[in-house]
């Protein structure tokens, strides 16, 4: 070697290349078990959704609720444990810091003395033997052709660095080395037939860096005693304190600290007594570490020439170290994991043992001295370089039997997951499979084997054996992964008490574990335990966002509305469901989603857009008819189709385009027959809000047919009053649903009258009547009630035909209503608007109702607003397709004229006259004459 100085010039660069190394795996390790934990065996809340009926739009007619109700949707998220992630990258990074350290290990080796460096070259050697290096197949399967090039290009020439280069320094070792062994991988990785060898190399990296990480692990097992004794002897320099009572009993509480932690973690035992995590203690012993060997070195001869060598080798052991700790951490190798913990724990007892006897039997008549004890604590030789290590050799020894030679097994088990992770990630699921349940069976403390195993053996179709998988790890190693997944799988085969059975088993093992108690919860649910669910969520020690949603869910599903929230939070699936809850009571609700931006899960956003609108709209029509057109129309199941269809619906309906909504409410029924009885018995609710009650017991009549349940004894009345009496028996009949109480018959089958039955009478044929007809309505309806409500509909439907004399007469009917809250301004100001086509505003309160921005065309129903839109149309075109349009629905006989008007103002005179000669279904002659003489 070159003299002292140049070479402790030489050992900056990789001091400084090694403590960063050292402090970025601390920092990953830290990560790995602060942030990380098992998150390679990631668990999701998957979405799901139930359908609750709730009223699009309500109407009231003569104290008669009527109700047009469609879906909405209560998402529920439930947790489900999904295969562990795959991160190769992650593992080819890894590799390539473990082959860094390796090869700066191998450069520190080549700078030992002779007989310490032949023994050093000979472990090498039996390392490599195991690094897996052969699974390269390089000639032949298993062929030791890659382990015999492995050799000959890391080991040939740290020989030849060692015997003919003795004057070489450290980075010019460095340096040689990293090309050869960069050269030799290069050629392994491009000879190699397998799939990804440099995953292959990456994964075994971590066993034999593992192995190489353990003797490390043993070097510091005992310098929390020696760096505790050492602090408390230069404290006493001077004083003669008696620290040898301080010493034994800092020894002897790290002793118990440490036994606690190993017993802790083989689950032996339980006891009130503080532990640690190994691995912090692993990463502070460490630091503390370094500061004990250097007093060591610089005490004792060293199978090395210079100091700084051997602090080298203490920064690559202790990086190696902590990258594999975390490597094993993050990708899940749990008995590469508890290896390393067992290996460390072991160290800690047995060393810290024999380094107090050591301290004690050499030194016990100058601790207490206050001398530099220190600076002799490592000179004596015979026990410590041969007693001390006999009885560490002799302690570790009985701690692997006292823990039943676990650590072999877990190195073993640690192996077979290695393979098992590169299949997995090179995407080969049977070798995966196998190989995973292989490594369950040697060591069962391993959660991502059974895991992974059975999540390969449900995507081989291999279910029994998935099932399998699932129920030895409850039975042996219960974790909270498996428990879900297995839940989740008999709840798919149908078998409801035993997914319950299991989920309520798993509580036991991890009391208040949020994944279990929310699955648990909506398996309740489904069961009809509606209290024993809600009871779950609300009694959580901690409630979490998506615990939250599916509370306010499960309350809105089992009609706990009296217990909703009023302010959700900004979670997107509790506001959803939030707005479920508003439209189930008939609210309208502040809540604005965003019907733009929409998420792309296919269920969230069906249930955010069909919520919202359920509620209200904030956007114009157009643009999101736009969008549920080019929702349906992308490839998907046709179920999910038709429920964006209904939505599509919801949206027409939330700004009353009547024409629209029904109109594409005929064309669902034609495309999807086997639900047509439901959009048939829409459309039959739709029209009895806009009292047309011939079309809707049209619609009812086919809805009844196609097997429609959800009749209601308002539907019947409807039926009766449009003229399809027998209907409403034959529904009565098989349905077993009855008439309204008013409707009474006597004994010879007819109707009795009263004030109910008159007003049914009178507004079943309004919209066709003319006002002749219609305004003798206020001469039979005696209710001062009934007379305002049916005076309101007049003036909603049959503005357009009022005189100035029948407008004031029909106001006054309003106005002295009882609890009336319209105003004479309110009702000039509709009148004024009506009659003026210069007019621009119906008044504030017709406004609201009406929103007129939206379209005056747009509900045929709503005569006087599509008589508005012809006096302002200035293209007769335009016209004639408005009325058009409008007389597919309404039979208002002005309309019917205006239409024939038009149709002959453009040259259509075949169109009016064959309109005329319909219109002697429901006028007279000399009404449909006069009709001709007043509007053509």
């Amino acid at each position: 070697m070159p003299n002292q100085s140049s070479t402790t010039r030489e050992f900056v660069w990789i001091k400084g290349l090694l403590l960063t190394l050292v402090s970025l795996g601390g920092l990953c390790f830290l990560w790995s078990v602060f942030f990380w934990g098992d998150s390679i065996l990631p668990i999701v809340p998957g979405i799901f959704k139930e359908a609750i009926s709730v009223p699009i739009k309500l109407s009231s007619l003569g104290g008669e609720l009527f109700a047009v109700e469609m879906d909405n949707f209560l998402v529920f998220q439930q947790f489900e444990s999904l295969s562990p992630s795959r991160f190769p990258l992650v593992g080819k990074v890894y590799g390539a810091i473990a082959w860094l350290l390796f090869v700066i290990g191998l450069s520190l080796i080549s700078t030992l003395k002779r007989n310490y460096f032949i023994a050093a070259a000979g472990a090498t050697m039996l390392l490599f033997a195991f690094s897996g290096v052969n699974g390269l197949n390089i000639g032949a399967i298993s062929s030791n052709y890659a382990l015999i090039a492995l050799l000959a290009g890391t080991l040939l020439p740290t020989v030849a660095l060692a015997f003919y280069a003795v004057q070489w320094g450290i980075w010019r070792r460095f340096g040689l080395l990293l090309i050869t062994t960069a050269i030799t991988l290069f050629s392994l990785i491009r000879l190699s037939p397998i799939s990804d060898p440099v995953l292959w190399l990456a994964e075994n990296a971590s066993f034999i860096a593992a192995i190489s990480g353990g003797l490390f692990l043993l070097h510091i097992g005992y310098v929390f005693v020696a760096g505790t004794s050492v602090f408390l002897i230069r404290l006493n320099k001077g004083t003669g304190i008696k620290i040898s009572w301080h010493i034994l009993l800092v020894a002897f509480l790290y002793f118990l600290l440490v036994l606690f932690t190993l017993l802790s973690q083989m689950g032996s035992i339980n006891l009130p007594f503080p532990t640690v995590m190994p691995g912090l203690l692993m990463l502070f012993c460490g630091v503390i570490g370094h500061w004990v060997i250097k007093l060591k070195i610089e005490q004792s001869q060293q199978a090395y020439g210079h100091p700084a060598i051997g602090e080298a080798f203490y920064w690559t052991g202790f990086a190696m170290v902590l990258w594999t700790w975390a490597y094993a951490q993050f990708n899940g190798n749990q008995p590469l994991y508890e290896f390393l913990t067992h290996l460390f724990l072991y160290s800690q007892i047995v060393l810290s043992v024999l380094f107090s006897l050591y301290l004690f039997a050499n030194f016990s008549d100058v601790l207490n001295s206050g001398k530099d004890v220190d600076k002799v604590l490592f000179k004596p030789k015979f026990f410590a370089y041969f007693h001390m290590r006999i009885g560490a050799i002799m302690g570790l020894v009985v701690m692997v039997i006292f823990a039943e030679a676990v650590i072999g097994v877990q190195l073993s088990a640690a192996n077979t997951n290695i393979a098992a992770d590169y299949y997995y990630q090179v995407e080969k699921p049977l070798e995966a499979a196998i190989l995973y349940e292989n490594s369950w069976e040697l060591y069962r403390k391993n959660d991502k084997a059974k895991n992974a195993a059975a999540h390969l053996r449900f995507g081989l179709n291999q279910s029994s054996l998935g099932m399998e998988n699932l129920t030895q790890s409850f039975d042996f190693v219960p974790n909270v992964p498996n428990i879900l997944f297995l839940a989740s799988k008999l709840f798919q085969q149908e078998k409801l008490p035993a997914a319950i059975f299991y989920l309520q088993e798993g509580l036991k093992f991890f009391p208040n574990n949020p994944f279990l108690i929310n699955n648990l919860a909506l398996l309740q649910s489904r069961a009809g335990k509606a209290d024993d669910a809600i009871s779950l969520l609300e009694n959580m020690e901690s409630r979490n966002v998506t615990a939250e949603a599916n509370l306010l869910a499960l309350r809105a599903k089992h009609s706990k509305l009296d217990q909703i929230i009023e302010r959700p939070s900004k979670d997107l699936v509790t506001q959803v469901n939030y707005l479920a809850t508003q439209n189930l009571q008939g609210n309208l609700s502040e809540t604005n989603l965003d019907t733009e931006s929409l998420p792309d899960n296919q269920i969230l956003k069906n249930s955010l857009l069909r919520n919202q609108w359920s509620n209200h709209a904030s956007r114009a029509l157009e643009p999101d008819l736009a969008l549920m057109d080019s929702l349906i129309a992308q490839p998907q199941m046709s179920f999910e189709e038709l429920e964006y269809r209904e939505t599509r619906v919801i949206r027409s309906l939330a700004d009353n385009h009547i024409n629209e909504s029904l109109k594409y409410l005929n064309g669902i029924s034609q495309q999807f027959p086997q639900s047509a009885g439901y959009y048939h018995g829409i459309a039959g609710n739709v029209l009895i809000s806009q009292l047309d009650f011939e079309k809707a017991a049209v619609d009812l009549e086919i809805a009844f047919e196609k097997g429609y349940q959800t009749f209601q004894p308002q539907h019947l009345a409807v039926m009766y009053f449009a003229g399809k009496g027998p209907l409403a028996l034959a529904i009565k009949e098989k349905r077993g649903i009855p008439f309204p109480e008013w409707m009474q018959w006597n004994e010879s089958g007819q109707l009795l009258a009263n004030d109910k039955v008159r007003y049914f009478e009178v507004l079943s044929m309004l919209h066709r009547q003319m006002p002749e007809d219609f305004l003798v309505g206020f001469d039979l309806i005696e209710n001062p009630s009934l007379k305002a409500e049916f005076a309101y509909l007049v003036l909603l439907h049959k503005m357009h035909w009022l005189s100035e004399a029948d407008f004031g007469k029909v106001k006054d009917f309003i106005m002295t209503a009882p609890n009336s809250t319209w105003t004479e301004s309110d009702l000039d100001a509709w009148y004024a608007f009506v009659k003026d086509e210069n007019a621009e505003s119906p008044g504030e309160k017709i406004a609201k109702l009406f929103r007129p921005d939206l379209g005056l065309e747009r509900n045929a129903y709503w005569t006087p607003l599509v008589m508005k839109k012809i006096s302002q149309e200035p293209d007769e075109l335009r016209k004639y397709e408005i009325l058009q349009d409008a007389i597919q629905f309404n039979k208002d006989p002005k309309l019917w004229i205006m239409f024939v008007k038009q149709s002959r103002k453009i040259g259509m005179d075949n169109y009016g006259s064959s309109v005329l000669v319909e219109m002697q279904g429901w006028l007279t002659i000399s009404q449909i004459e006069r009709l001709q003489m007043e509007n053509l």
